[in-house]
């Protein structure tokens, strides 16, 4: 009977169990589906500024759904629109204090901080102070210095003693968020505050004025602040800020005094920013840098003069000895990388491979992972097979495509490991669709559902220090040039990039006009020129280059007015169709001139096709490398590699 007993009571226990788990998934389930549904339905309400209503529907987000706190969140958004600021600080009071934290939580925590303080609730303080201890290294710390600043003053103590201990806090906290954000919403009104309690200011104090000034592009007023401070310290901003002004005599007086006494003690940037607006005021780059030369610069900035100095020198023997002397001098400077490598490049050129091995050996240990590092490696494959070391050469060349996928050395050595496919590979691209950067998240991948919820303000919160998800975005806006920039940036900051099947590489090499592109490519390669259009204009149909060029394809006005009349197209330089039409048509022109060649082309759409025919009488190259490397114009010599880069990738990823 006992038995019996047991039994009966294990198979409850098991049906208990079972059903316990069966209907809390079905009840998690059932809430996060309901909980899209409303949310989704309330969004496009606030969008439509229906707030009272928005209001309701993101009520009706279920608790168990992932989406409750995001629901809270724009509930309290509703309110405030509506200027019911207590029942917003509720609404964020329940994200905050919830056992569930999520990112939402700095963000509310700090706005229900600030309407705390528009409604003179004490507890702000506190809030303010909290968020500074839990998120330090946030934009909400840095907001919440400025609100403790006017909350010390806000309420001034009495008591003499008291009052002066208020305002020297309110001092720190205002030159602390001057500090950290010296071009941040509120540094103007800081200042004002600062100005306000007309404390004793150092010399420190007065800079960091000027510079937020500066920041803010309050040129005047910043000249007023720097004139309290110590020219010592302070020369380049006085150069820069004359610069900015539009008084280039006296920012050029500042700049040589400055280099040559002070510029030990500056940063690098700055004097480098100094340097180059220095050059900017001449007429030449030939005339400053000669002067600048003269100058006989021994501290910081001398080896950037010399650097931009030999990169001028046209003349491969004054070039090579010119490296040369800038590596000898300074060997471990910012700069020596680039100086060995140029080194190396000559030797190459010379037919020196020994000597050239040499240099790259040194160069691969000295600096493993610098700019110059993939050329090193790919020239230094192409010396082993110079050397008959074939199994050296491949190994190269494998390094290269593994360690560098998204260069044009990849391209290159890519083409050296399988000849057989030709030098272009790729023919076309088969379409794939931006989409969210990511596949997971972190909060329980609650980014990537308010992404696909289409809350654009809400995810662009949350990760504002994301560069592929503010991409992202934009692209969803539509405002193209600055997705593809914004993304091509966040792919630079990474130290080792993803493969290319990895969704962010959409956002950095995106299809944009590629149907346009493949319907009027003629017998071109249209991959080829979509990425001219991509390193030409970032696909800003309106780009304006300073010497005319414009469109998507920057044709200069007079190149698109002889293929017009030629071909018969619409007038407009800026129409889409159009511009890339006269952009394909006009490639097709170069290319005939050029014996069909790729490589040449592209160095002839960017530095004329005259200097290109005269290159090939000048030059002395026994391949393509050769004469790619020795492209006496800096900006074409860098354009066909980022062509060619560009074309590489995109193959690549689609």
């Amino acid at each position: 009977m006992r038995s019996r007993r047991r039994k009966y009571d294990f198979y409850i226990a098991i049906f208990l169990t079972i059903f316990t788990v069966g209907y809390f998934v079905y009840n998690h389930v059932s809430a996060e589906s309901r909980g899209i549904s409303k949310y989704s339905s309330a969004l496009e309400l606030y969008k439509a500024n229906e707030y009272e209503k928005a209001f309701e529907e993101f009520g009706k987000v279920p608790s168990g759904s992932s989406l409750k706190s995001p629901a809270l969140f724009r509930q309290a958004r509703c309110a405030t629109n509506l200027d019911k600021k207590e029942l917003a600080i509720k609404k964020y009071n329940r994200i905050v204090h919830s056992r569930a934290k999520s990112s939402i939580s700095p963000i509310s925590e700090y706005n229900m901080a600030t309407l705390m303080f528009e409604t003179q609730d004490k507890g702000a303080k506190k809030h303010f102070k909290r968020i500074i201890k839990k998120y330090p290294n946030s934009d909400y710390a840095i907001a919440s210095q400025y609100y403790l600043g006017l909350i010390e003053i806000a309420n001034p103590p009495k008591n003499a003693r008291w009052l002066e201990k208020s305002k020297n806090r309110a001092f720190i906290y205002f030159k602390t968020y001057i500090n950290e954000s010296p071009d941040g919403r509120f540094s103007l009104n800081a200042i004002d505050e600062i100005k306000k309690l007309n404390p004793a200011l150092t010399n420190y104090d007065n800079l960091l004025i000027a510079k937020s000034y500066y920041a803010n592009g309050e040129y005047l007023k910043a000249k007023d602040y720097l004139f309290k401070t110590t020219f010592a310290e302070s020369w380049a901003d006085f150069a820069k800020n004359e610069y900015r002004l539009g008084n280039n005599e006296k920012g050029n007086s500042y700049a040589e005094e400055g280099l040559k006494k002070y510029a030990s003690n500056t940063e690098n940037k700055d004097v480098y920013e100094v340097v180059d607006s220095y050059i900017a005021s001449f007429p030449t780059r030939k005339d400053a840098l000669a002067k600048l030369v003269n100058m006989n610069l021994t501290s910081t900035g001398a080896d950037y003069v010399a650097y931009l100095n030999c990169n001028e020198v046209v003349a491969s023997n004054l070039k090579e000895a010119c490296y040369r002397t800038l590596y000898e001098k300074y060997p471990n400077g910012q700069f020596s990388a680039d100086s060995l490598y140029n080194l190396f490049i000559a030797k190459y050129l010379q037919k020196k491979y020994y000597d050239a091995q040499r240099l790259g050996f040194l160069h691969m240990k000295k600096f493993p992972d610098v700019n110059s590092s993939p050329a090193v490696m790919y020239y230094m494959g192409k010396i082993a097979f110079k050397l008959k070391h074939y199994e050296s050469a491949n190994n190269y060349y494998k390094q290269v495509i593994a360690k560098y996928p998204d260069t044009y050395y990849a391209f290159k050595a890519n083409f050296n490991l399988y000849k057989d496919d030709g030098m272009f590979p790729f023919l076309e691209l088969n379409y794939k669709p931006v989409v969210f950067p990511y596949k997971k998240s972190l909060d329980n991948n609650l980014v990537v559902k308010l992404a696909y919820l289409k809350d654009y303000d809400l995810v662009g919160e949350l990760c504002k220090n994301d560069k592929f998800i503010q991409s992202w975005i934009a692209y969803q806006k539509k405002n193209y040039t600055v997705s593809a920039i914004l993304a091509r940036d966040g792919m630079q900051d990474m130290d080792v990039k993803p493969p290319f099947e990895d969704l962010r590489w959409r956002l950095v090499y995106p299809m944009h006009y590629y149907d346009i592109v493949d319907r009027v490519k003629g017998d071109n390669n249209p991959i080829i020129l979509q990425a001219i259009i991509k390193e030409e204009s970032h696909f800003n149909p309106f780009a304006k280059s300073v010497v005319g060029a414009a469109g998507l394809m920057q044709l200069m006005p007079a190149t698109y007015n002889e293929v017009v009349k030629k071909h018969n197209l619409p007038s407009d330089l800026n129409a889409e169709t159009a511009n890339i039409t006269a952009g394909c048509l006009y490639y097709t022109s170069l290319k005939r001139m050029l014996g069909s060649k790729d490589l040449y082309t592209i160095a002839a759409y960017n530095g004329g096709i005259g200097s290109v025919t005269n290159w090939f009488s000048k030059l002395i190259y026994s391949d393509t490398d050769e004469f790619v490397e020795q492209i006496p114009y800096p900006e074409t010599r860098n354009y066909v590699k980022k062509v060619l880069r560009s074309y590489w990738v995109y193959g690549n990823v689609y």
